[in-house]
């Protein structure tokens, strides 16, 4: 589906109206847009690091105020370095934001502690700022900063208005062409289920870290407009008052819009400042009042409840164009495909796995039972890299990737399907696919140059039109039941390079007619495409009609393997996993 037109529509629209209100406002409120404007761009820099990839930033006004200082520090030298002050603050909001992520991301901080850390810092630096007054100016900050300056032109104060107002419109438009892009559905999934991703093959450290510089630069751009506007810049840049306006801006606004954000800022400032002029000794109260009662009665923000209310959606769902990947025809198999050996796995003092060792030489279709708590889900969260372990060596398909991260095993060609489902539940089952399929490869500048088509492997293709997938591929994931979910998180397993599929419970809430369809299907993509396929499985019938050979765990250690019937009648089983006496 092709949205650049109505985007572009919207831009030129929203350019005009700057254009416009600059020239037919007075002076005041002119420069009042420009200000709200500026603080805009802020608020779409947190939406794109909040809103979209679920990165909690409450310090967000940490690049924004180093960027303002800088700018008003160059421009208050020489004023005619103008346009060099404003690129200066954005490659240094995005570099403070690239040095907190990596310090960040890499240790894989919770959100919570993520948030606290920026909130910290953000205020650390309103200190630094109060008393390094050699460098900003102190407590009374920095004054007396320039007009913007372009190419030796000074602007005008009207002029300086236009040309903040429009470059804060161009940037907000930037930012909501990137989140149309894939690399926006891409940032949704990271938002939703982080897990999901790693095993479609996403770096999402590396993803975070780059989200969160590019909120960075853009948070910078905001900084550089402001101080312009407001002539100076003071240590409460850096506050707790601006910090918590514009998270309430974004939520109120709505959150994950990007025009949202806008509309909360423009909203909430131009009432204050009306509040204030009419009702000077109540107006922060009022404001308040008005905050609670927003955030009562449309809780998704202001922007998707009036979308809501025409009946439009707050984000367009797109159309992929999942079309058949060419075979491969490499011999890649090296054998033998799965080799765990000696593995050791262990929470504290307790013993989940000891000592199991796992070969798989040829293309088979086994499954791996055993009572609950066994460790069959662990095991196989060790052969996807979902988990590490203590001892023994993991190498699957002649690449040994003992202690690897979960991407790089997808990116081996090694698809997991979880035991709960895991989907990306607001984008589309059509978008679900794509994302999946363009896991292996994904960089972030491909992903937002990449066209909104996919390559999709045959396999996948395949589940989707034998399960009727395929007639709901605009239907959103969160929509469908649980044994729909079920099937498609086996397609988007498959979408991708997908050289060994490992399934954990694929038929759990399944009826059994449904269950032998689902043996039936694995069955059919096993034997179509020499698929590798290690299942964990309760279902005995389903086991019996699907499985080629059987492995048993039985409190953490293997205890038998054979074909169904020797592993059925062995009557060491029988004790453990079947409940009969020897």
């Amino acid at each position: 589906m092709n949205l650049a037109t109505p985007r572009k529509a919207w831009l030129l629209m929203s350019l005009g109206a700057a254009v416009a209100l600059n020239l037919t406002l007075g002076e005041f409120r002119s420069g009042q847009l420009s200000l709200f404007l500026s603080l805009a761009v802020l608020a779409v820099s947190l939406d794109l690091v909040w809103g979209q990839a679920g990165i909690l930033s409450l310090g967000q006004l940490l690049p924004f105020g180093v960027a303002a200082y800088l700018s008003a520090k160059l421009s208050i030298a020489q004023p005619t370095l103008g346009l060099v002050a404003v690129f200066g603050s954005v490659v240094v909001g995005a570099a403070v934001s690239y040095l907190v992520g990596l310090a960040a991301f890499r240790r894989r901080l919770s959100l919570i502690v993520v948030g606290l850390l920026t909130f910290m810092l953000s205020l650390m630096f309103e200190q630094i700022a109060e008393q390094w007054r050699d460098v900003t100016g102190g407590f009374t900050g920095l004054t007396g900063v320039p007009r913007l300056n372009i190419f030796g032109y000074q602007t005008s104060d009207r002029g300086q208005d236009l040309v903040i107002s429009v470059v804060a419109i161009l940037a907000i438009g930037a930012v909501a062409w990137l989140v149309s892009r894939p690399f926006g559905a891409v940032l949704i999934g990271i938002r939703e289920n982080e897990r999901r991703m790693e095993a479609c093959g996403y770096h999402v450290t590396h993803l975070k870290i780059w989200t969160f510089t590019l909120g960075g630069a853009i948070a910078g751009l905001g900084g550089t407009l402001y101080v312009h506007r407001t002539g100076f810049v003071s240590p409460g840049i850096f506050g707790f008052t601006l910090a918590t306006n514009v998270v309430l801006w974004t939520l109120i606004g709505g959150r994950g819009t990007v025009v949202g954000p806008v509309v909360g800022t423009l909203l909430i400032n131009f009432l204050s400042a009306a509040l204030a002029d009419a009702w000077l000794q109540y107006w922060v109260l009022a404001t308040g009042l008005i905050f609670i009662v927003a955030v009562i009665l449309v809780p998704q923000g202001l922007v998707p409840a009036l979308l809501g209310l025409v009946g439009r959606p707050a984000r367009k769902t797109l159309e992929p164009d999942l079309v058949e990947r060419p075979v491969d025809e490499r011999d890649e198999r090296a054998s033998p495909i799965i080799d765990a050996s000696n593995i050791e796995k262990r929470f504290g003092s307790f013993t989940v796995l000891a000592d199991i060792s796992l070969q798989m030489e040829t293309p088979e279709l086994r499954c791996l039972i055993g009572p609950n708590g066994a460790g069959k889900t662990t095991f196989l969260d060790l052969l996807c890299g979902q988990q590490s372990h203590q001892e023994g060596d993991v190498s699957l398909l002649g690449h040994r990737l003992t202690s690897k991260p979960a991407w790089q095993f997808a990116r081996h060609g090694i698809s997991r399907k979880f035991q709960a489902p895991q989907v990306i539940d607001p984008l589309t089952v059509a978008e679900n696919i794509a994302i999946a399929a363009w896991g292996p490869t994904a960089w972030p500048l491909a992903l937002a140059a990449q066209s909104w088509s996919a390559q999709v492997a045959q396999g996948s293709l395949q589940v989707l039109s034998q399960t009727g997938l395929d007639a709901r591929l605009n239907d959103a994931a969160g929509e469908l039941s649980h044994g729909e979910k079920q099937w498609l998180e086996i397609a988007m397993a498959m979408a991708g390079d997908c050289r060994v599929l490992l399934l954990d419970e694929p038929t759990a809430g399944m009826t059994v007619a449904e269950s032998l369809r689902a043996a039936e299907l694995l069955r059919q993509l096993h034997s179509d495409f020499d698929l590798p396929i290690l299942i964990v499985e309760h279902d005995m019938a389903f086991i019996r009609a699907v499985a080629d050979r059987v492995t048993v765990l039985a409190r953490g250690a293997l205890l038998a393997d054979g074909t169904v019937d020797v592993v059925e009648s062995d009557p060491a089983v029988r004790a453990v996993y079947l409940g009969q006496a020897h």
